[in-house]
């Protein structure tokens, strides 16, 4: 394909989409522009596209769907809101792709724009369908994006992001990504309200509706695209309907409530010292007036991930969780009957050692061992502590944040020790 015209775009998109669909009748101009690394389109409507890039890419009415519906999703996406860092940007094409190959299979011809792209191992391979990536580093986040064998929890499109910025090395050359990814003049920043909710509203419907992914495998990536269509109101809701939970979160990993005593001539929050003074008409001159302060825990956090069972199909989901507190944590132990100590990039890679047992004493006997004041255990609980050692994290004072993850988790072994909270409410509507 030489060239793309007005008339080719709108016929095939009233074509796969319908006569009435609001996505179809975007598109009002078609301009060849040399400038255009592959193709753009703005809130006016008008589309650019490189004539080398079609010429070479280009070689059906199905790329060209995919080539045009990929530039139109990214607003609707709201993927502006993450910024424009380069694993970003990767990470949202990913989730792009893999929804127009698999919702919109019959019109993009499973996604032939992108698998001819992009290589199937490596990066590159989580950017297109049918990748050969089963032992990479990319493998499980791959699998979140194209099920094929087994079901997985949810996954968001922030925690796509914040994994694939935990494994992408520094020095990994970024692929050629399709579409504007610069400013927001020329690309999805300039959509205006009404378009965006034209536009996600007839995704999330027709990806709600689609009957050609089924089975539990989809369940996880279906919602994930339905909520990346909401509306911005709708995501601010969520975020607040886990406000209580992040708190807790927070106040675990980073804070701890405390009192210093500062003095002033004015009894603003006066000590008891100061009260008794006063109330004997004694002016104590100078108050040592109480005030809260927060004292941030320098020592850092250990975190024991439990390595017995199937951790690896929730390993994106941890992956985020240990991201977005990866300062405050100290070390991070593997256990399943034994510890052992473990590097943030071997975990991320799948190196995980395992005697296939659970067993809660070991975990205990280490923090005991390490004399460790607080530390966080993810597992799926299904796991023993003897009476010995459950009394001595309790003569020890330690304190414990347990997540669990897995269908059929429990934590009761571990709640004398502190909160028990479930992964997917942890991660559920973080965007």
């Amino acid at each position: 394909m030489n060239q793309i015209t007005l008339d080719t775009v709108r016929q095939m998109m009233k074509r796969e989409l319908g006569a009435d669909s609001f996505i179809a009748g975007m598109v009002q101009s078609v301009t060849a522009d040399p400038k255009i690394p592959t193709a753009c389109i703005n809130a006016k409507g008008e589309m650019k596209y490189s004539p080398a890039f079609v010429s070479e890419q280009v070689k059906t009415e199905q790329d060209l769907f995919c080539l045009i519906f990929h530039e139109i999703l990214h607003p609707a996406f709201g993927h502006f809101i993450y910024g424009r860092d380069e694993v970003s940007n990767i990470a949202c094409d990913a989730i792009i792709n893999a929804l127009i190959s698999q919702f919109y299979a019959a019109a993009s011809g499973k996604g032939s724009l992108f698998e001819r792209l992009y290589e199937s191992q490596g990066l590159e391979s989580i950017l297109r369908p049918e990748s050969k990536c089963t032992n990479g580093r990319y493998r499980y986040l791959y699998q979140h994006l194209y099920p094929k064998w087994t079901a997985y929890d949810e996954l968001s499109a922030g925690e796509v992001i914040r994994t694939l910025k935990m494994l992408m090395p520094q020095q990994e050359a970024a692929p050629l990504l399709v579409g504007s990814h610069g400013s927001a003049t020329e690309g999805s920043g300039s959509f205006g309200t009404e378009q965006l909710q034209g536009i996600a509203g007839e995704i999330a419907e027709h990806v709600a509706n689609h009957q050609g992914c089924t089975g539990s495998m989809f369940g996880g990536l279906k919602k994930m695209i339905i909520e990346i269509m909401k509306t911005k109101r709708s995501l601010r809701q969520e975020l607040l309907l886990n406000y209580t939970t992040r708190k807790r979160l927070d106040g675990f990993f980073c804070t701890e409530q405390s009192q210093r005593r500062a003095t002033s001539p004015f009894p603003l929050n006066p000590s008891r010292r100061d009260m008794v003074l006063l109330s004997a008409d004694i002016w104590p001159g100078f108050f040592r007036n109480r005030q809260p302060e927060l004292k941030h825990r320098r020592e850092g956090i250990a975190v024991f991930l439990d390595v017995s069972g199937s951790v690896n199909q929730h390993l994106p989901e941890i992956a985020g969780l240990l991201a977005r507190y990866r300062k405050e944590i100290r070390s991070v132990y593997q256990f399943s009957n034994a510890v052992s100590e473990i590097t943030m990039d071997a975990l991320l890679r799948g190196y995980v050692e395992t005697t296939y047992g659970t067993d809660f004493n070991c975990v205990a006997q280490t923090i005991l061992r390490e004399q460790l004041e607080r530390a966080v255990i993810i597992t799926d609980g299904h796991a023993s502590l003897s009476e010995l050692n459950a009394i001595g994290l309790r003569d020890a004072g330690v304190h414990l944040l347990t997540v669990l993850f897995g269908f059929r988790c429990n934590g009761e072994v571990l709640r004398p020790f502190g909160d028990v909270m479930a992964l997917n409410e942890i991660t559920e509507g973080e965007e």
